[in-house]
């Protein structure tokens, strides 16, 4: 009794200790960061001699583009190309400081500024970039910016390239010809020598990261090159090299007559675990910083060469995809040497901050290599964090702090660190009261305060000691840890009242990550009778014989004989040959008590050339024969008629793209119901039209792969193919529906999509923006009105106008089309996996070269690192979004439409696993989420699809990721089939029907003992009489 007392007193004394402490704790950004040790605003001075600055660089503010002798810039024909930059803008004149630099330096003067930081332009100084052609005006324009400047106290700080290469040596390859290397140090040479008696730091690159990414690696930026595998690596060298030479050339020939220093700037955004407690997310956020900083800092600071994550990462990676030596070039012992120690101070810009966790990439061939698929993390930006005008910069001060610490350890306390840029973006508006820079700066310049002034983060000017710390920021005293103790007494009943609730009534399939009362707790119950169980297949994926009798090469033999586009350049010549084991297939299913069997036929086996004219008699006895096979052993047929394998003849005349590939479908949808379907009950006209629209005509990733046009095309191909289901629909409808009574509908797939944030309408928009944009996309025109979504229409119209384009890059239906479309499907088939969240996003997509249908939904879409992973990367396990994705699906197309899941599953890598308790355990959940849905939420569900009988051809990713519940050994000629206990679990449900509710209602322990449900509520009923008497003490007192 004592110590209870002990602790409601100390409570008591927390609320006090609370209370003075408000009045100390101030925060910039109290509604987001609003952390005590973190975010509290620290009142302190910078050391004396602290430099303060602010800059600019040539392209970017001088104009004068070609006044007197000036040469052409990478950027000056970048910009004049147009296309690439919004409203086609350029530096031609931008803030004609060539003109006007006497205003800037009196800017400058009348806010006390010690320093000015700008950047020399090399093709103003040396029209062609060589020695041979130094302009007189360049070298006077320079000198009478840096007498000015001097004449109003303001030391200049020189960068020497700021990205405005002269466009003579960038004909010439620019920074990915080795020979730049003696351009740049002649260059630097020239600079030196006519201004070096004046300027006493050097920058001889600013931000080399993004020259080699966005200039060489995406071609966002000038030059515009896009080469991210190899080129950026190589070019990256060269910059090292010449910084090098640069370097040497000051210290041997100027530095003891100048006195300066050289160094170079670097960029980063901090980069911070999305889990400071899991060591592999840990270990990815300090990656990202060794291929971010470490890529140039670490030759430069430390030994000479690259960082080892990127040497090992890049070597390995470059093996299994097939090069010959590593993507990154090597520096020679010479060369380490020569690099080593060549900055006499670390230049650093910073804005923003992004979360990383670990994340393997799918880059297993040559085309899919890259510096971004080289590091093996995912990254992302918090939603919640503030914004700015740039869409990839929130504000997130303390990120510059941890930076700033980082490098400190990394490259040790002695190095001088000069933080070259920070700030913050506005929309292009007049507002003189720009708060949020203010705002900006403000926490921004305090968190350089704190790297520098407090004992928790080390730097090479001071150290401040705890008591003064804790005086400075109003640390509560120690009373307050005696209020933790209040809170973790609590804390620990509200748990045992958890746990004892828990033991009667509470099961999860995931405790550790879903363990929601009222969202995960499992759900005992059966399903309607009538419910379907199913499980299913693909004709590619499964039945090989590819070249068999009269067979016709399809889209996909063509994608994978090409080679260098699946995985260990796997294909399904044979995959599971199926085409000659179809009987065991069967057999298998009947083993589980299968109702169903969703299967795809092949176009190209059944009309080889995919016109009716090629109809196979070898393609319609197998086909034939499958079905009778099934129905022998009371198995129905669900057939899908198009399954991504279209007739390589019809994609030779442009495939989807082509609009005569209407009536080519209905044609072959007529032979299918002609031959098949007296016995077929269920069809589906297309699987997923979203994924072969986006990446086979969006991407190079799917077949074809050979039309890469994410802007247009993918909306032409998904008009003919919901003109095509149409069509074959009313084909059914009216030449078979009356005899044979089977259905007619249509596969979709799609993630749910959770909005970041539910309690922001802006992330609640964006979530059912992607929803449309996904599902809609096809769903609305068939189940709703005959057109597309409003969002869509409106969006890219919107979009397409301001990009340039004479029309909506969405081809919109006629009137009379919209009624042929209306109304065509019998059921809604979904296929679901997984789930991702959305924030609101504008794309900066101002541009046609920018334009593609994910930038078109305004949007940014990522997965929660904790949630359990898969065999695919893509694949993160998250049963309730099956639930509310069934019910978005119910509220939006109405509650009455039959809805069948014709996939769900989860993928494993490709090891040799029957025990695959990840699949079971995902079966249990997402299945239970279905019930859940048809119970709780009054869904219609009619049925159930497994993905997959067996492990198949899993397309890109070849044989290396296994969906199946049966083990395929693809090493031996008989393609054995082995059940996993997936596929015995699957069984047992299929023969309950769901999960009936367990008979004895005593709950078993893991030692074997028994739980009785009355003590339990007796412990239940005392734990929650002791926490109500004391929060009431508390809140009474």
């Amino acid at each position: 009794m004592q110590t209870r007392l002990l602790v409601l007193c100390l409570a008591a004394a927390a609320v006090f200790s609370c209370a003075k402490g408000a009045e100390r704790i101030e925060f910039v950004y109290p509604d987001v960061f609003n952390d005590p040790e973190r975010d509290t605003y620290y009142y302190g001075t910078f050391p004396d001699g602290f430099i303060w600055s602010s800059a600019t660089s040539s392209y970017q503010i001088e104009g004068g583009w070609d006044a007197d002798d000036k040469g052409v810039g990478i950027w000056d024909t970048f910009t004049h190309e147009g296309g690439h930059v919004f409203n086609n803008d350029n530096g031609d004149i931008a803030c004609d400081s060539y003109n006007n630099y006497k205003e800037d330096a009196a800017m400058m003067k009348a806010m006390g500024l010690p320093y000015y930081r700008f950047s020399i332009s090399w093709p103003r100084l040396m029209p062609d970039g060589t020695a041979a052609s130094l302009s007189a005006a360049g070298v006077r324009y320079y000198n009478n910016l840096i007498d000015e400047l001097i004449a109003n106290n303001i030391s200049p700080m020189v960068t020497l390239y700021h990205w405005d290469l002269p466009q003579a040596l960038q004909d010439h390859g620019g920074w990915a010809n080795e020979t730049i290397i003696n351009n740049f140090n002649d260059y630097a040479r020239a600079c030196y020598e006519n201004f070096g008696d004046r300027v006493k730091l050097w920058i001889t690159f600013n931000e080399p990261w993004i020259v080699s990414l966005l200039g060489y690696g995406s071609g966002a930026f000038a030059p515009g090159i896009a080469e991210p595998a190899m080129l950026v690596y190589k070019v990256t060298h060269n910059i090292i090299l010449s910084h090098a030479h640069a370097y040497h050339t000051y210290q041997d020939d100027y530095k003891s007559s100048q006195n300066g220093q050289v160094g170079i700037t670097l960029n980063s955004d901090f980069i911070e675990p999305a889990n400071r407690d899991l060591p592999a997310d840990i270990k990815a956020a300090d990656d990202v910083l060794q291929f971010n900083l470490g890529w140039f800092a670490h030759p430069i600071y430390l030994d000479g060469d690259y960082p080892e994550v990127m040497k090992s990462n890049i070597a390995r990676k470059s093996a299994y995809q097939g090069f010959n030596e590593s993507r990154l070039p090597e520096f020679t012992a010479d060369q380490k040497l020569f690099i080593k120690g060549t900055g006499d101070f670390f230049g650093l810009n910073h804005y923003t901050t992004t979360l990383a966790t670990n994340g393997s990439s799918d880059d297993l061939l040559p085309s899919q290599a890259s510096y971004w698929a080289d590091q093996d993390i995912w990254s992302w930006k918090d939603s919640n964090w503030p914004g700015s005008g740039s869409s990839w910069l929130q504000v997130v001060p303390w990120g510059l702090r941890r930076l700033l610490k980082w490098i400190s350890e990394e490259y040790g306390r002695e190095l001088p660190v000069y933080v070259t840029e920070n700030g913050i973006s506005t929309k292009d508006v007049f507002d003189l009261d720009d708060t949020t820079r203010v705002n900006y700066y403000k926490s921004y310049i305090n968190e350089v305060l704190k790297a520098l002034r407090l004992s928790s983060y080390a730097s090479d000017t001071h150290d401040l000691n705890t008591n003064q710390h804790n005086r400075e920021i109003g640390t509560a005293p120690p009373a307050m840890a005696d209020f933790q103790l209040l809170l973790v007494v609590t804390a620990c009943l509200a748990f045992l009242v958890t746990r004892c609730l828990a033991q009667e009534r509470i099961e999860f399939v995931y405790p550790e990550v879903f363990n929601d009362t009222e969202r995960d707790t499992f759900l005992y119950g059966t399903f309607p009778e009538d419910f379907l169980w199913s499980t299913a297949t693909s004709s590619y994926q499964i039945e090989g014989a590819w070249d068999v009798a009269d067979k016709g090469p399809s889209v996909w033999d063509t994608f994978t004989h090409e080679g260098g586009r699946v995985t260990n350049d796997d294909t399904g010549d044979i995959a599971c040959d199926s085409y000659n084991k179809y009987k065991d297939d069967v057999a298998l299913m009947k083993a589980m008590g299968l109702q169903f069997y969703r299967f795809s036929i092949s176009w190209p086996r059944l009309m080889p050339d995919g016109t009716a004219a090629s109809l196979s008699a070898d393609g319609l006895r197998y086909y034939n024969n499958l079905i009778d096979e099934l129905i022998a052993n009371d198995i129905s047929p669900m057939v899908t008629l198009y399954h991504w394998d279209l007739p390589q003849a019809l994609q030779d005349h442009g495939g989807w793209v082509n609009e005569t590939i209407v009536d080519r479908f209905n044609d072959y949808a007529r032979v299918c119901f002609e031959n098949f379907g007296d016995r077929v009950p269920f069809w589906i006209t297309f699987n997923e039209p979203w994924i072969f629209t986006l990446l086979g005509y969006g991407s190079t990733m799917f077949a074809p792969g050979n039309i890469v046009d994410p802007a247009v095309k993918v909306y032409t191909v998904a008009r003919h193919i919901i003109l095509s289901h149409a069509h074959a629909y009313h084909t059914y409808q009216t030449d078979f529906k009356a005899a044979q009574n089977g259905r007619v509908g249509i596969t979709f797939n799609t993630d749910f999509i959770e909005p970041a944030d539910r309690s922001k309408q802006s992330d609640l928009d964006a979530a059912d923006r992607v929803l449309r944009f996904n599902l809609g996309w096809f769903a609305n025109p068939i189940f709703v009105d005959g057109d597309y979504p409003e969002v869509m229409k409106s969006t890219i119209a919107t979009k397409s106008a301001y990009q340039g384009f004479r029309e909506s890059r969405l081809p919109p239906f006629s009137t009379e089309e919209k009624e042929f479309i209306k109304d065509t499907a019998d059921f809604f088939g979904l296929n679901a996996y997984t789930t991702v969240y959305a924030t609101n996003e504008t794309a900066d997509d101002f541009l046609q070269s920018q334009a593609n249908y994910l930038s078109d939904r305004d949007a940014r879409t990522f997965r929660d690192p904790s949630w359990p992973g898969a065999g695919s990367n893509w694949l993160k396990i998250v049963p309730w979004g099956i639930r509310r994705l069934l019910k978005w699906v119910s509220d939006e197309y109405g509650s009455d439409i039959p809805i069948y899941i014709t996939e769900n599953g989860v993928s494993t890598h490709d090891v040799y696993e029957l025990q695959d308790t990840i699949r079971v355990d995902y079966y249990k959940a997402y299945i239970n989420e279905v019930l859940k849905a048809i119970d709780m939420d009054n869904v219609n569900v009619k049925g159930y699809t497994a993905w997959s009988l067996m492990d198949n051809f899993e397309w890109a990713s070849g044989y290396s990721e296994r969906f199946g519940m049966h083990y395929v050994n693809f090493s031996d000629p008989a393609r054995p089939r082995t059940p996993k206990a997936s596929a015995l679990f699957y069984a047992q449900v299929v023969a309950e029907n769901g999960f009936p509710e367990p008979k004895d209602d005593a709950m078993t322990t893991a030692d074997g003992g028994v739980i009785s449900h009355a003590p339990a509520t007796a412990v239940v009923s005392f734990t929650l009489s002791l926490l109500s008497g004391i929060v009431a003490f508390v809140l009474n007192y």
